[in-house]
């Protein structure tokens, strides 16, 4: 019996004890349910307070955009515009500033190898992001383009006093080189000239041309007008600047021939763009734009240089003796300071003579009082190059200027030449000329000759060195390689249209 109750004791201690146990249980996890819930409430009275307020000031939900240093460092220059205009507030604006290096060809010419290059652009970028500061994206986009994407103040004021800092810039002598450049700027406003970096840049593009073609280093302000003004020329203009990069341009050439021996004794060099669609273009198609821009004057230079390479790689396998290559210069090339200097160092860089190379001035008479190009001519003379002057002046100023003519070699344009077929008045001053050109030992080419009336009517006036389609229409490196190491004419091949007399 006592065992009984002992047993019944023990037994309603552990009940005891296991109902405290599932007291103490049920109170902590009350807590912690308590606590849970309070969070939960908490936060739903939070978020209701911020939908509420944003209710209020008329704003949508938006989750921020942040990049990390790793993300910036990889994104294009573009990108990150377009992340600026993405995570901008309402009513921002922005400028953006297309700088476009002026003659870049030439730094990149004068560079030994393609260190030096990214040096100068390296150089140009810190300047850039200096002083950008905070406030820009900045930076080298491609080739000779930087950008400057400017989200700070925007107004007229702010828009001209940047471009201005911009271009001093620029025209500071860089400390990797020593050399000195200048920029053309364009500028664009977001979003009034576009919503996104690919609009912003395609306008700009636009605006830098129109700053090119006023003269260069300058800015100039896109407005929608230039759409219907130049648009057109502007992309022309890149599709050319693309060309030269992708090495579409090449050498064509006309023969000058010495019809008493029947000899080629020179060539004119004439550029040709291997278009990708619309086949072999001439001068014609892409000078003017060039020339209109100012960037005849390294195109110039760049097109000099593939005349020297060729003549060297045409004097180690065919017997091309001492003819002479002619190249055009237009007025702006000899505007350039130092141009004389860049061509030497060319035909040095080669290992060739001067003396090979003919430089053909046109537009003569318009440079006389321009004292770079004088220098220029002067210098080249100095240097051994071969002159050609291809203007009479308007007046015929070359009968009196023919004695300090610093030109070797005269010629008469297809337009003098037809003027003579014509019977023109103007013969007995075209005779003046010839006359005095052999009293001063100048050699006389005749250009455009097109048929045998046209080579007898030119001899006839003791002329002998002629060139023009009845020779040759311009023809491929390859074409004019057989006729040097050929030549189809010989003593006898003009004895039959000329007379034997005093030539010129």
């Amino acid at each position: 019996m006592r065992i009984n109750l002992i047993l019944a004791t023990g037994a309603q201690a552990l009940e005891i004890v296991v109902a405290i146990i599932l007291i103490i249980v049920t109170i902590v996890a009350l807590f912690f349910l308590y606590r849970n819930v309070a969070y939960e409430l908490a936060e739903l009275r939070k978020n209701k307070k911020a939908m509420r307020e944003r209710d209020e000031n008329g704003e949508e939900e938006k989750e921020p955009e942040v990049l990390e240093k790793k993300d910036i460092k990889n994104m294009s220059l573009l990108a990150l515009i377009d992340h600026s205009i993405r995570t901008a507030k309402e009513g921002t604006l922005a400028t953006l500033y297309m700088i476009n290096i002026d003659n870049f060809r030439q730094v990149v010419d004068s560079a030994t190898v393609q260190k030096d290059i990214d040096k100068v652009i390296a150089e140009i970028e810190k300047k850039l992001k200096k002083y950008g500061a905070k406030n820009a994206i900045a930076g080298h986009l491609q080739k000779d383009i930087f950008l400057f994407y400017y989200t700070g103040i925007v107004d007229a004021e702010s828009i001209s006093q940047i471009g201005d800092d911009l271009l001093n810039l620029f025209r500071e002598p860089l400390r990797s080189t020593g050399e000195e450049i200048t920029a053309s700027i364009g500028v664009v406003v977001f979003p009034y000239d576009g919503i996104n970096s690919e609009q912003l840049f395609k306008n700009a593009e636009v605006a830098v041309y129109v700053a090119k073609k006023a003269g260069k280093n300058r800015l100039h302000m896109y407005s929608e007008d230039l759409i219907e003004t130049e648009q057109h020329n502007a992309e022309y203009y890149q599709e050319i600047k693309r060309s030269i990069s992708n090495d579409e341009f090449l050498l064509y050439y006309q023969t000058i021939v010495d019809v008493k021996s029947g000899k080629i004794i020179g060539l004119e060099s004439l550029l040709r763009w291997k278009h990708p669609t619309k086949g072999i273009l001439p001068p014609g198609k892409f000078l003017n734009v060039m020339e209109l821009t100012g960037d005849i004057t390294w195109f110039g230079t760049w097109g000099f240089e593939k005349n020297v390479m060729q003549y060297k790689n045409w004097r180690s396998k065919t017997r091309i003796g001492d003819l002479f290559i002619s190249t055009n210069l237009s007025p702006k090339q000899l505007e350039v300071d130092g141009l004389a200097k860049q061509f030497f160092n060319i035909t040095k860089k080669y290992g060739m003579s001067p003396e090979l190379f003919c430089l053909e001035i046109n537009n003569y008479y318009s440079l006389t009082k321009n004292r770079n190009a004088m220098n220029n001519i002067n210098q080249f003379r100095k240097y051994g190059f071969r002159l050609a002057i291809d203007d009479l002046g308007h007046n015929h100023e070359i009968i009196e200027d023919m004695k300090d003519l610093q030109a070797g070699i005269v010629k008469l344009d297809r337009e003098n030449v037809l003027m003579i077929m014509d019977g023109s008045s103007d013969i007995d001053v075209i005779n003046r000329i010839l006359r005095e050109a052999k009293e001063r030992s100048k050699v006389v080419i005749a250009e455009g000759i097109e048929n045998e009336e046209m080579i007898k009517s030119i001899f006839d006036l003791g002329v002998r060195f002629m060139q023009g389609y009845y020779f040759n229409q311009p023809k491929s490196v390859i074409e004019i390689e057989k006729m040097i190491m050929e030549s189809p004419w010989n003593a006898d091949s003009f004895s039959n249209i000329i007379d034997s007399r005093m030539e010129v």
